[in-house]
C-alpha cells in the first residue's frame, strides 16, 4: 500500500473502528477481542475507498450476522460462553478457506475487494459457522 492508502486505514483505526468496537461491545454485552491485521487490510489505488470497503467487508457483516444470531438472550448467552475473539486480515489463504473458527476465535482473511457486492454473503457465512460452532 502506499502513502495514501497507509493513511487511509490509520485514519479508519483511530476514528472509525473505536465505533465498530463500542458498537459490538454493547450489542453483546461484553467485550468481544478484535485483532485487525492493520498493515494488510488495505489494497494500492483504494484509499477513497477504505471505509466503506473495511466496513462492508469486516464490520457490518459481523454485526448483521450477530443481530441474527442473538435477537433474544438466548442467542447472546451463547455467543458470551463461545465467541470471545475476531481476528481479521487482508492476506488471503492458501487453501482458500477465509472463514475459520476455534478457540472461540472467528478468523476472517479476505483482500480488499468486491466491497460491498457481497455483505450479506459474508453474513450468511458468519451465521452458519458460528451456529455450528456455539
Amino acid at each position: 500500500m502506499g502513502l495514501a492508502e497507509r493513511r487511509a486505514v490509520a485514519e479508519y483505526q483511530k476514528n472509525v473502528f473505536p465505533k465498530w468496537q463500542k458498537a459490538f461491545d454493547d450489542f453483546l454485552g461484553y467485550h468481544l477481542e478484535i485483532e485487525a491485521d492493520w498493515a494488510n487490510l488495505g489494497l494500492e489505488g483504494t484509499a477513497e475507498q477504505m471505509e466503506n470497503g473495511l466496513d462492508a467487508i469486516y464490520f457490518v457483516p459481523l454485526m448483521e450476522a450477530l443481530q441474527q444470531i442473538a435477537p433474544d438472550d438466548f442467542g447472546k448467552e451463547a455467543l458470551k460462553e463461545g465467541f470471545h475473539k475476531y481476528t481479521i486480515t487482508g492476506i488471503e489463504p492458501a487453501d482458500r478457506i477465509y472463514y475459520k473458527f476455534s478457540d472461540k476465535t472467528l478468523s476472517y482473511a479476505m483482500s480488499f475487494c468486491n466491497t460491498v457486492n457481497y455483505v450479506n454473503e459474508r453474513k450468511q457465512r458468519i451465521v452458519n459457522i458460528l451456529e455450528e460452532k456455539l
